[in-house]
């Protein structure tokens, strides 16, 4: 089961972008990239909190949010195709598990023809659902008709093992930075990997 944004896709420049364009239509300060990617979470609401949006403001943050994300196009990981391919092949059942709405994450793996790869996707449409909670790898564990340790999550946030830890079900996360490793390593993952080749490699010949 792979996470979406940062994972798979090179979301993070994007939505760095976007969140500065719509702190400084509200007279905030500038997030550096160093103060973004601490804070940062795949529940976009604990990111608001740890950078001091005002709850009052998280609705109008959502929409600016959507509004100003079509205008940027990020790309896939270098070894995302290839991760995807390989594992494919080898008979390993694939999943999506997203915090993201369903409308983009669909429409972004359209664009990429990467819908095929995938025998389910499953993204938060509530707060409830939003990782770390359990619930989506619950219900994906369900659909593909697995048990939690037959399973591994592969996601690039302390929310993404988080979550893993709160199904039961084995982490891997990915950290392509060193502050991404110092943040993940806090939370022990049961295997860290620097990209998803390296992973590709440990789970078709070692798993």
């Amino acid at each position: 089961m792979f996470d979406w944004d940062g994972v798979l896709l090179d979301s993070m420049g994007a939505s760095f972008n976007v969140y500065n364009k719509i702190f400084a239509g509200m007279g905030s300060k500038r997030l550096t990239k160093e103060e973004f990617l601490l804070a940062m979470s795949p529940n976009w609401y604990d990111f608001y909190e740890r950078v001091g949006v005002p709850r009052a403001l998280w609705k109008k943050v959502d929409e600016a949010w959507v509004t100003l994300y079509q205008e940027e196009s990020p790309g896939l990981h270098p070894d995302a195709v290839g991760c995807l391919t390989t594992l494919k092949r080898s008979g390993f059942k694939l999943a999506l598990v997203s915090n993201g709405s369903k409308a983009r994450v669909e429409t972004e793996l359209g664009r990429f023809d990467l819908k095929s790869f995938f025998e389910c996707v499953y993204c938060g449409e509530t707060r409830e659902e939003l990782k770390p909670s359990p619930v989506m790898l619950e219900r994906t564990l369900g659909v593909l008709g697995l048990q939690p340790r037959g399973a591994v999550y592969v996601g690039d946030a302390p929310a993404d093992i988080q979550a893993s830890k709160n199904a039961g079900v084995p982490s891997i996360a990915i950290a392509r930075g060193p502050i991404e490793v110092g943040r993940l390593r806090g939370e022990n993952p049961d295997y860290i990997f620097g990209g998803l080749g390296e992973m590709t490699e440990f789970l078709v010949n070692v798993v």
